[in-house]
C-alpha cells in the first residue's frame, strides 16, 4: 500500500475502505466534513431537495400570477351548449390545466399497460 495507516478510499457515501483509520477526517458543525485539508459538500437529502423543489415551485407560481394579472381583458368562450367569459389569463390557465391533465392521464395509462406487461412476462416464466 502507498499510505500505510491511512484510509485508502473514502466514498461519497461516507464509508471508509482500506483499514479504517479516520484520522484525516474531521466532521464540521455544519455537516460539511474535511478529508485531508480538502472539504467536501454535504449529501444531498429528500428533504433538502424537497426544499429547493417548493422554492422553484414557488417562482413558478409568481409568474403565474402575474401572468394572469397583466391579462385581466375579458375573454368569450365556447363549449358546447354554453358561451363563458372570462379573463384571457384564466382561459390559458384552464387550457394549461387540462392540456396537464390529459399527459397526466396518458402517462398514467402506459405505466397501468406496462405493470401489466411485466405481471404477465412473470408469470409465464
Amino acid at each position: 500500500m502507498e499510505n500505510e495507516g491511512e484510509a485508502t478510499d473514502f466514498h461519497s457515501n461516507g464509508e471508509l475502505h482500506g483499514d479504517g483509520d479516520t484520522s484525516d477526517y474531521q466532521s464540521t458543525d455544519t455537516g460539511i466534513t474535511e478529508h485531508r485539508g480538502v472539504l467536501e459538500r454535504p449529501h444531498s437529502t429528500r428533504t433538502s431537495r424537497l426544499w429547493i423543489g417548493s422554492f422553484f415551485g414557488l417562482v413558478v407560481l409568481v409568474a403565474i400570477l402575474v401572468f394572469i394579472l397583466q391579462n385581466l381583458g375579458s375573454v368569450a368562450v365556447h363549449v358546447p351548449g354554453a358561451t363563458i367569459r372570462m379573463p384571457v389569463g384564466i382561459a390559458i390557465l384552464f387550457g394549461v390545466i387540462l392540456g396537464g391533465l390529459f399527459v397526466f392521464l396518458l402517462g398514467l395509462a402506459r405505466v397501468v399497460q406496462l405493470r401489466r406487461s411485466i405481471g404477465r412476462n412473470r408469470r409465464a416464466g
